[in-house]
């Protein structure tokens, strides 16, 4: 992963991500069972969404669609701070269609650790029974 490096994203295209694609958090902690809820919207280039989030609303009907391993860059190499340009910028073009929202867990360094690296979950929405 050394030579990787997170894709930029054009303004138009974040805005236009960022109306369909919404991160979420899981508040399992608190629960029994996972919850997952959108957040107050954040600068989606200058901001960690992960950072102090402010649930809104209860994100129903989505379900698990696939996971993949995101860069995130860093200030300093304690502080993860995954912005939401850095994970939209790094959904597989194939998926954009099928992604509703997102929810980012830090894994650690890349190779070299010119960046964090996550896993982050990308959610779809459940298909309406006819």
């Amino acid at each position: 992963m050394a030579k990787e490096k997170i894709p930029e994203i054009s303004d138009e295209r974040l805005e236009e991500l960022c109306e369909k694609i919404k991160p979420v958090v899981d508040n399992s902690r608190r629960h029994d069972k996972v919850q997952l809820w959108y957040i107050k919207a954040v600068d989606p280039r200058d901001m960690s969404f992960l950072w102090d989030p402010k649930p809104t609303k209860r994100a129903r009907g989505l379900r698990k669609y696939k996971e993949i391993v995101t860069l995130h860059s860093y200030g300093a190499p304690v502080l993860f701070k995954p912005s939401i340009a850095e994970v939209l910028s790094q959904i597989p073009e194939k998926d954009i269609d099928n992604v509703a929202a997102f929810e980012t867990e830090h894994l650690g360094f890349s190779e070299g650790s010119n960046y964090h690296t996550a896993v982050t979950i990308l959610y779809t929405r459940n298909k309406r029974k006819k």
